[in-house]
């Protein structure tokens, strides 16, 4: 049943030819787009992403960032997503919780307002950037306000 739900997206997933693969015949980025396919195919109401992007290089992390960027605004999933980069964090989220040390705990909540998709304008960059340096000042123990974000907690 499995393999019946997962032979339509194999194209979509940019999976098409490696149905048979083994992982180690597929670049970094097939096998992130693969792993993502296995958790879709499950069909749960909600997505857990624990830093699938964290092994790749920089420029296969970009490719897959705007890759689950336009896959997100396809299916509308809901997912949650757990990662260690801010940058990531702003790009792909609407909202992040910034957590503490162990025991972690929710320090800070922002919103992220910024329009979709998240092109590469100077605006939206002087946006972001302003949205990840009041991340990091909270993370680096100076929290500072977001300006311009009245969604903030």
């Amino acid at each position: 049943a499995a393999r019946e739900r997962v032979a339509p997206l194999f194209a979509e997933f940019g999976l098409a030819g490696f149905e048979r693969a083994w992982p180690a015949e597929l670049s970094g980025g097939m096998r992130q787009r693969a792993a993502l396919l296995r958790t879709v195919v499950q069909q749960r109401d909600m997505l857990l992403l624990d830093e699938p992007f964290g092994a790749l290089d920089a420029l296969t992390r970009a490719a897959m960032q705007r890759w689950l960027e336009g896959m997100w605004r396809s299916h509308r999933w809901t997912a949650l997503l757990i990662t260690h980069d801010v940058r990531e964090a702003v790009l792909l989220s609407d909202r992040i919780y910034v957590l503490s040390a162990r025991p972690a705990r929710v320090v800070r909540e922002v919103s992220v307002p910024l329009p979709r998709p998240r092109t590469e304008s100077a605006a939206l960059a002087r946006e972001a950037a302003a949205i990840e340096a009041g991340i990091l000042d909270t993370l680096l123990g100076q929290p500072t306000p977001i300006p311009d974000h009245p969604m903030e907690k």
